[in-house]
């Protein structure tokens, strides 16, 4: 995605606490060490470091996630600034229960679909899906572990035959490593459902694939072995 383009005071409001971090990669890898919980104290304590490493940490792969809901990239961009300030506007009385990455996912996309809404005034999120390629995330994944061509072929054609709530949740949880319980409060689905909807996605997607495309990489990549598929 490259450099995400704020609006001029938003922009010198985030640059504040990107100039901290970059290019120190001693920095960057101090914070990498530190769970969660860790990194969120440190953020409620002020620590400028903290904040542009989990902006640098995650902007990227929100922006990517808006891209399945629309293809207006200003108004992701916008969502994505609006998301990280508001966070350090109310980090003193903000309490993040589970993943600092979780809560800036769901912050997000709530505020991304309210606002398609108002915009576009779609009555159901299947209508923000239909005309996304999730298929770009995936073979964006693909490529960047090394997937032969010929099993990323057949890969592709079977998420083809996913609905889009499945592609959503198979992406959140193989490639975003969220929690089922996390992709549940996100997509708003009970987890035994969730469960229910990712298994039998996975299932589909084993019926395009031969023993040959199993590799270790693909195994790891979407838990076939996990998900007893």
């Amino acid at each position: 995605m490259g450099i995400i383009y704020f609006d001029i005071w938003k922009f010198k409001f985030l640059s504040t606490f990107l100039s901290v971090l970059n290019p120190n990669i001693q920095i960057i890898m101090k914070y990498e060490q530190l769970s969660s919980y860790e990194l969120w104290g440190l953020i409620q304590s002020a620590d400028q470091e903290a904040f542009a490493y989990v902006f640098t940490a995650n902007s990227e792969d929100i922006f990517k996630y808006g891209q399945k809901f629309t293809s207006d990239f200003e108004l992701i961009e916008d969502v994505v600034q609006d998301v990280f300030v508001h966070l350090w506007e109310i980090k003193t009385s903000l309490a993040i229960h589970s993943s600092i990455r979780f809560y800036l996912f769901s912050a997000f996309r709530r505020e991304l679909v309210r606002r398609l809404k108002v915009n576009q005034k779609y009555e159901v999120l299947e209508d923000y899906h239909s005309s996304i390629a999730w298929q770009d995330s995936f073979q964006e994944i693909l490529i960047e572990n090394q997937i032969t061509q010929e099993s990323s072929r057949k890969i592709s054609s079977a998420l083809d035959n996913l609905s889009t709530r499945q592609k959503e949740a198979i992406y959140l949880k193989y490639l975003q490593d969220l929690s089922y319980d996390e992709i549940s409060e996100l997509m708003g689905i009970k987890v035994p459902s969730l469960y229910n909807l990712v298994l039998k996605g996975l299932r589909s997607m084993k019926q395009f694939l031969t023993s040959s495309d199993f590799t270790a990489k693909i195994i790891v990549l979407f838990g076939f072995i996990s998900a007893d598929v």
